[in-house]
């Protein structure tokens, strides 16, 4: 069941990741003209600054502190922490990947 779960998630960030570069690539190609030269262009910058971003923590430093045992909880203030479901966790640095790689064919195919 995680497996189905994380795959949705997966496909579904990588479609919003996909969407927010195609509408930026698509304003910029517009503005300048509506030559799809530019839209390419775009689309490939954006690709290799997923792959850049890839690179970083799979995880925000907001996660680790919500994850982990916090003061709070030692303090005996009754907060506890996040509950994490069965299975394997997507990173950003999949999605990042996943992303980058599907604008960079698309700026390739196009």
């Amino acid at each position: 069941m995680w497996v189905v779960r994380e795959l949705l998630r997966f496909i579904g960030r990588i479609a919003v990741a996909l969407l927010i570069a195609i509408v930026i690539a698509e304003v910029r190609a517009l503005i300048s003209g509506g030559d799809t030269t530019l839209f390419r262009i775009v689309c490939l910058l954006l690709g290799c600054l997923y792959l850049l971003l890839a690179a970083g923590p799979g995880a925000s430093l907001g996660g680790r502190r919500m994850s982990d045992t916090g003061w709070w909880v030692t303090q005996g203030m009754g907060w506890g922490t996040l509950q994490q479901a069965p299975g394997p966790k997507m990173t950003a640095t999949a999605v990042f990947i996943g992303s980058g790689v599907a604008l960079l064919a698309l700026g390739v195919l196009l």
